[in-house]
């Protein structure tokens, strides 16, 4: 979760994994299941997934509750249109692009996210380990997202924040893959002028 990979100089390329875009065979078996109306698969895909979906929704909307309704609403559209999915891919990246469009209707409904308040007393409580370097990731992506337009923070945290391949990124923007790589190198140099440390 942390910026320091993205705000280094780029290394050279690698070429992607061949099994990259592939879902485990565990949870392909769990999606065909749910597909087939299996209600206890149902409920692993959503316990599995609940997270990053409910992660990626706060970084978006940054309220708890608000980040809640429309995680829940992204389960309900995507295990209505369990059909439309590729059991051989990971659910995720489908998850994430159902949760983008609803956090972009809920924006449409609703105030601004510059206006959005941001709730310190509501965060969860970390190992004593961790604390500081959740103090500081934390503080590295709030400085992001004040630094940042929508777009930018929003790639940039698909990419470093959920650790989504660049295709992946894409695909749940709805933009093509130089787009994305536009968009966090502008987040990056933007970061770099601020003094965000690596």
């Amino acid at each position: 979760m942390s910026l320091a990979p993205f705000l280094a100089a780029p290394a050279a390329a690698s070429a992607p994994s061949p099994d990259a875009a592939a879902a485990s065979p565990e949870e392909s078996a769990v999606l065909r299941a749910a597909i087939a109306g299996d209600a206890r698969a149902c409920d692993d895909l959503v316990r599995a997934h609940h997270r990053r979906v409910y992660g990626y929704l706060y970084q978006m909307v940054r309220q708890h509750a608000d980040a809640e309704d429309l995680t829940q609403q992204t389960f309900i559209k995507g295990l209505r249109h369990l059909d439309r999915v590729d059991p051989t891919r990971p659910i995720i990246h489908w998850l994430l692009t159902i949760a983008r469009r609803t956090a972009l209707n809920h924006f449409r409904d609703g105030p601004r996210w510059d206006e959005m308040a941001f709730d310190p007393a509501s965060a969860e409580p970390s190992p004593a380990s961790q604390v500081e370097l959740d103090d500081h990731a934390q503080a590295l992506w709030d400085r992001a997202r004040r630094t940042l337009s929508r777009r930018e923070f929003e790639a940039l945290w698909l990419r470093c924040g959920e650790d989504l391949p660049l295709e992946e990124t894409a695909r749940v923007m709805g933009l093509t893959r130089i787009h994305v790589k536009v968009l966090v190198h502008r987040a990056r140099q933007k970061l770099l002028k601020q003094g965000v440390p690596a």
